[in-house]
């Protein structure tokens, strides 16, 4: 009786011994996963999105595959903002962006957790819609921007902009729905004061693409001049915040020369920033290779900083002098490389691409009347930007794996 009690106790003190080891190896549902993020910078950074690999949160936790996640800095109470999102564009995320402040130089250690039930919904400064009853214009904003690209349905009415539109406006508004609704209405009334090219307290559209590039757009390039595209044939929407916008969009294809260039766009414009990022991949038939060009107009009286192409500021003047300055920009992606070219109306970045190359780069907006009050607030953005793209926060994973 003793030996089998004895056996009986080392038995129960195996299974209690098995289960604490269990225990440590699988961490409970509801355990946070605990990481450190490090800023390199002697800048402070404000609303940079961080992009965790989701592979590397589910290897830690694998029980947390069909859970929303929520993040917070570890300690705090609040929330940060959070998306799942799919890189590819796909419908499989594989990242988890998180949207923080952090100090120069600072680490700050965050918390991953199951979303609470009583997490309260964030709003989603982020928007873009195809407005077909404005000729398949496609438009998108931010609580700082918007812009816009021009539809086929366009084309009927003569006017070919491959450029990208700069809408002015006073964040953190938004005003895509409510400027095209008050345009609309002022057309059916033959009231011209309800158009969008007023101001009516949110900002107006007061900048000029005609055939340049706008802000941001692309075109062949042959003989020293730009070979423009025709407008957008297709735009689809693949993620919609409320952390990072993403969209794809495709031109019909275009002679250059003897090459026939194709090209395919992903535009992500995140909360808070004022540029987008664009991946633009080309294919080419007819010639080994070719010339494209990304470019931002400098319109008559505009004042003109760059570093090569690497870094192009423009102080744009509007169509109305009442509506301040435009702020726009182009920014080269880090290790990206391209030749500057003007021309009358214009500032290029000059890429050679052959069939499937990828080039990498950033554009976008201010506006004085709005958060941007003059040109050295917006170099000093820019120079800001380009730095935190080319030293992103560092992650530290904690090294213990299930």
């Amino acid at each position: 009786m003793a030996a089998a009690a004895r056996g009986i106790g080392w038995g129960i003190v195996m299974l209690a011994a098995l289960w604490m080891v269990a225990a440590n190896a699988v961490p409970a549902a509801s355990a946070p996963l605990e990481l450190t993020v490090n800023n390199p910078l002697p800048l402070a950074r404000y609303g940079e999105v961080l992009a965790l690999p989701l592979a590397e949160v589910l290897q830690r936790r694998p029980q947390w595959r069909t859970r929303t996640l929520a993040v917070r800095v570890a300690g705090s109470s609040s929330w940060l903002p959070t998306q799942a999102y799919a890189s590819d564009g796909g419908k499989t995320p594989d990242q988890l962006l998180v949207q923080l402040d952090i100090a120069p130089k600072a680490t700050e250690p965050l918390e991953i957790l199951p979303a609470p039930a009583s997490m309260p919904a964030l709003a989603n400064p982020l928007y873009a819609r195809l407005v077909p009853e404005r000729d398949d214009d496609f438009a998108w904003e931010n609580e700082q921007v918007a812009y816009r690209i021009y539809g086929t349905a366009l084309e009927k009415t003569g006017q070919v902009f491959p450029g990208i539109d700069v809408w002015s406006k006073r964040p953190p508004r938004h005003v895509v729905d409510a400027w095209y609704k008050r345009d609309a209405e002022g057309q059916r009334l033959n009231d011209p004061s309800l158009s969008y090219h007023i101001d009516h307290g949110d900002g107006l559209d007061s900048y000029d693409v005609g055939h340049t590039p706008g802000d941001g757009g692309t075109a062949g390039w042959l003989d020293g001049a730009p070979v423009a595209t025709r407008n957008a044939s297709q735009v689809r929407i693949t993620a919609q915040g409320p952390v990072r916008l993403r969209f794809e969009v495709d031109y019909p294809p275009w002679r250059v020369g003897k090459a026939l260039l194709h090209q395919h766009k992903v535009i992500t414009l995140d909360a808070g920033s004022h540029l987008n990022r664009q991946v633009v991949t080309w294919r080419i038939e007819g010639a080994p290779r070719a010339t494209v060009a990304a470019g931002v107009a400098v319109h008559a009286g505009a004042d003109l900083v760059h570093d090569g192409a690497a870094r192009i500021a423009v102080w744009d003047t509007p169509q109305k002098a009442s509506a301040g300055h435009i702020a726009t920009a182009l920014l080269l992606a880090p290790d990206e490389t391209a030749r500057y070219a003007s021309t009358h109306d214009a500032s290029w970045a000059l890429f050679d691409v052959t069939d499937g190359s990828v080039i990498r780069f950033a554009s976008g907006s201010g506006w004085s009347q709005g958060d941007m009050p003059d040109f050295h607030a917006w170099q000093s953005y820019l120079y800001d930007y380009s730095m935190r793209w080319s030293n992103p926060l560092q992650v530290h994973w904690p090294h213990s794996r299930p």
